[in-house]
């Protein structure tokens, strides 16, 4: 059946795991499952700052962040807020950095 009129604001379409552990060094990928129609544009945040081009370890897709060699200071809160004309919805993460493990 066509509906004429589906648009409505996003929502967030899969389950999210908001606690992400990450080891130095390593590539982590930040999922942002949000629907909506019009599919909502996404924006990432990291400690209330705006993530952009210039971040070079870090790339924003459609459908979440990737976070490549991993460092410290990217422990932190990440939000992906995703936006369309009906609405927006905040998908929240805490990201944390766990060290090598240093032997004696």
């Amino acid at each position: 059946m066509l509906m004429l009129y589906p648009q409505c604001p996003p929502r967030i379409s899969d389950k999210v795991i908001h606690r992400q552990t990450v080891r130095l060094g390593r590539t982590i990928k930040l999922l942002c499952p949000v629907e909506g129609d019009p599919p909502p544009l996404t924006m990432w945040m990291k400690d209330g700052r705006s993530i952009h081009s210039g971040w070079t370890r870090f790339r924003a897709y459609v459908q979440g962040l990737k976070i490549k060699e991993v460092e410290s200071e990217d422990a932190g809160s990440y939000i992906c807020k995703a936006t369309n004309g009906f609405g927006s919805v905040n998908v929240n993460y805490t990201l944390i950095v766990i060290g090598e493990y240093i032997h004696f």
